[in-house]
């Protein structure tokens, strides 16, 4: 069915696409192309690249505090208390706060230290127990499925059920296969209304890719340790696909024929389901 019939008969149905991948192999440029492809057939289309604070379910620089210790901040930084609402994120009796954007920091010292000794994700130095930090995110993304907008068809996130989820409980948590699938098959049960799927980018050479990245990005070579984690999270990522319970594609990008991918990526995310 033509797309410009399904809009009109309201035929389609509003998806999360996760856009995923290791490192370097141009998420957040197929993220953002696939957005604006979207909305130029007129759908109506959000996209969050990595690193966006206003992601509403992937988490860069937040700090992590029980309902109890987030009221205790709020007193003893009560000239901040405000600035400090309005960068958290209420699930349960959990808080969790950005202060960071970017690489912007929200906060000044003393608090931006007090902030960083209760990261959640990236490099914690106060680890919260696994069961726990699934727990969080469980509720986060409740949260978001919740209270996303009816306005969007397609939602699209940038590495943000396989690459962020899976580094941080194999980083932090030193995870199993089997531990990382369980990790991410709770996030999908709690978005899995708005019919999630995975667009995998892969390709031939995790080392040229990467390195290749690394370079447009004016930063050194990688080096092979480097090389080596991503080449595991790739069969670590080709594992865990298959045993999740929604839709993936894996796309080949080695040859970086990047309007050609787009073309087949919308068509099949926009295909009506059962047909």
């Amino acid at each position: 069915m033509e797309i410009s019939k399904m809009i009109q008969r309201g035929e389609h149905m509003r998806k999360l696409v996760f856009i995923e991948g290791v490192s370097g192999v141009g998420k957040s440029t197929t993220t953002k192309k696939l957005c604006d492809k979207l909305r130029g057939m007129g759908f109506s289309a959000e996209c969050y690249l990595e690193g966006d604070i206003s992601n509403p379910i992937d988490f860069y620089s937040t700090a992590y505090f029980k309902q109890d210790e987030y009221a205790d901040i709020l007193v003893e930084y009560s000239g901040f208390s405000e600035e400090i609402k309005r960068n958290t994120l209420a699930t349960d009796d959990i808080r969790l706060v950005r202060y960071y954007d970017m690489e912007t920091p929200l906060f000044s010292e003393p608090l931006l230290d007090l902030l960083r000794e209760h990261e959640l994700c990236w490099k914690p130095t106060n680890l919260v127990p696994l069961l726990e930090y699934t727990s969080t995110y469980k509720s986060a993304w409740e949260l978001f499925a919740q209270n996303v907008s009816a306005q969007f068809d397609y939602i699209l996130f940038d590495g943000s059920l396989l690459h962020h989820p899976i580094n941080d409980v194999m980083q932090n948590y030193n995870a199993t296969c089997e531990q990382a699938i369980a990790h991410v098959s709770v996030l999908i049960e709690a978005v899995r209304p708005l019919h999630p799927q995975v667009v995998y980018l892969s390709s031939d050479s995790v080392a040229e890719r990467f390195g290749k990245a690394q370079l447009s990005r004016q930063k050194a070579a990688p080096p092979d340790k480097q090389i080596q984690f991503w080449e595991e999270r790739k069969q670590m990522d080709m594992d865990v696909m298959p045993q999740l319970s929604i839709p993936y594609e894996v796309y080949d990008i080695t040859q970086e024929n990047w309007d050609s991918l787009i073309d087949m990526i919308v068509e099949s995310i926009t295909q009506k389901e059962g047909l």
